[in-house]
């Protein structure tokens, strides 16, 4: 099951670099700043120094390596559970995590943020601006809440003991 969940953090690594890579070279959208899509979605560069849906902020080198550091530290946590998994659930959810993390420890260790521009919005609201990695580790962070409760293992009656 490993290989799944390595597999799977890879091709979300690879969407988030490619998505990445076209909104800035291929859309310039760090020039442009917006490019309305729909009536409620609107691709929209931001510069996120904080964590995912740019939830505490961290200003300077000092905090930006900090957070690298700690999201390194956190993969590798992911990556030992990983080896252990029995199940396609978790190996898919832990592949999410992993890889749309190390997409964002990739910008921020080489940027100092993380390239941010999907926006959905209406007249009198707007969600957070994120990214295909913000979006993975969202998917897999719902998948492994999903097998915590709702798992094989939930569904199997307990053994009798002799």
């Amino acid at each position: 099951m490993a290989r799944l969940g390595l597999i799977i953090a890879l091709m979300a690594l690879s969407l988030d670099w490619v998505s990445k890579w076209w909104v800035m070279n291929v859309l310039e959208l760090k020039s442009v700043q917006q490019i309305p899509i729909l009536p409620f979605f609107t691709l929209q560069w931001a510069e996120n120094r904080g964590i995912s849906f740019s939830m505490f902020t961290a200003e300077g080198d000092l905090g930006r390596w900090i957070l690298v550091a700690i999201t390194v530290l956190i993969v590798i946590g992911l990556g030992f559970w990983l080896k252990t998994v029995q199940t396609r659930l978790l190996s898919v959810a832990l592949g999410l995590v992993i890889g749309g993390a190390i997409g964002n420890i990739h910008d921020r260790a080489l940027y100092g943020y993380v390239v941010d521009f999907f926006q959905f919005h209406t007249a009198n609201w707007s969600f957070a601006i994120f990214n295909v990695a913000d979006s993975a580790i969202s998917i897999g962070a719902a998948l492994l809440i999903w097998d915590a409760f709702l798992g094989s293992d939930k569904n199997q009656a307990p053994e009798k003991s002799s």
